[in-house]
């Protein structure tokens, strides 16, 4: 399993925990509904979770090399 270098999958998985908060407070049955709850949910993304997830790739870049590419870390 390698690490992911790319940000955008640390926002799908930020995406992914809030829809599934959303299940717990409503029922998500229909693709509409669902598309609704994705468009929320993006437009609740701020420009600092965004920016948080790039800072973080110069940590995981570093650690991916300590460990000679393993990915023995949660990245």
């Amino acid at each position: 399993n390698s690490p992911n270098f790319n940000p955008i999958e640390h926002i799908w998985r930020l995406m992914k925990w809030r829809i599934l908060r959303h299940q717990g407070t409503e029922s998500i049955t229909t693709p509409r509904a669902m598309e609704l709850v994705l468009k929320e949910e993006w437009e609740k993304i701020t420009i600092e979770e965004i920016n948080h997830e790039i800072v973080k790739l110069l940590d995981i870049m570093v650690r991916c090399m300590v460990t000679n590419g393993g990915n023995k870390f949660h990245a």
